[in-house]
């Protein structure tokens, strides 16, 4: 049996947050409600796929039978596959998951309340991320940044987006720092969003969300401001961040052109 496929992850020897990404740019991934597998895990599932083939010898010469199997597949890694950017970072916005009775979580269940969490993750964080940014031999930082969330994560990525461009302003780097693409997978109450103007952002929900079984109601607000809502290739209602895999090659960056003072959105 030939085995097929490849990591995503093969070139840094399956240690992505180990390796120096080859083309020097940042995604940040924000996930939703959980019961324990957050950070990386989140994004993490098992699926049957062809996994090699197997030689019969027919009447009229070889024939070769697809098999299957259960493989990991990787949502953010596919995501970085389609922006071509293969450093990785994880921020939990459901602020250790959430269960509506545990005392201390119940702040997590308002979307200003992990708003209000991701500016302050954002405000504590914001230098490091800058400084772990690539530069050129002159110094000049040459890397964008990108931001991924999922259901209770939307709203923790605006307060992080926020809290990101205020240190970005305070240290004059608007000509350096680019943050080119928010992409919210089916936002938690994303009624109670808005959209940075500057930065373009993109919501994708799915058109038959009315599946309660797959807890699509959860999420089937649209969030406020200029935001493009691509309709969703798969027909799946689910909640689960694994119902748009189908999706993910709709995710592109933004254009921007510099007007002297700041990045314009075109």
């Amino acid at each position: 049996m030939t085995e097929v496929g490849t990591s995503p992850y093969v070139y840094a020897l399956n240690q992505p947050t180990q390796a120096v990404d080859p083309d020097g740019n940042l995604v940040i991934f924000v996930n939703g409600n959980h019961y324990g597998d957050d950070g990386r895990g989140y994004w993490q599932t098992t699926a049957y796929r062809q996994v090699g083939e197997r030689l019969f010898q027919g009447a009229t010469g070889p024939v070769f039978i697809p098999v299957y199997g259960k493989r990991p597949v990787s949502f953010d890694g596919m995501v970085m596959d389609q922006l071509n950017d293969h450093k990785p970072q994880y921020y939990d916005g459901s602020m250790g998951g959430y269960h509506p009775l545990a005392e201390g979580k119940r702040f997590s269940s308002l979307a200003r309340g992990r708003e209000s969490f991701g500016y302050g993750f954002g405000k504590r964080d914001a230098k490091s991320i800058i400084e772990s940014l690539a530069r050129d031999k002159n110094g000049n930082i040459i890397e964008t940044i990108k931001i991924i969330t999922h259901s209770m994560g939307g709203a923790f990525g605006k307060g992080l987006v926020k809290a990101l461009k205020e240190y970005i302003k305070e240290n004059h780097l608007e000509r350096q720092v680019k943050i080119t693409l928010v992409a919210d997978f089916d936002p938690y109450q994303a009624g109670d969003l808005t959209a940075d103007a500057d930065i373009k952002t993109m919501q994708f929900i799915h058109k038959n969300n009315w599946n309660i079984s797959g807890m699509g109601w959860l999420a089937n607000e649209r969030e406020k401001g200029d935001v493009e809502t691509p309709q969703s290739k798969s027909p799946s209602s689910d909640h689960t961040i694994f119902s748009f895999f189908a999706d993910i090659s709709q995710l592109a960056e933004g254009t921007y052109k510099w007007n002297g003072s700041n990045w314009v959105k075109q």
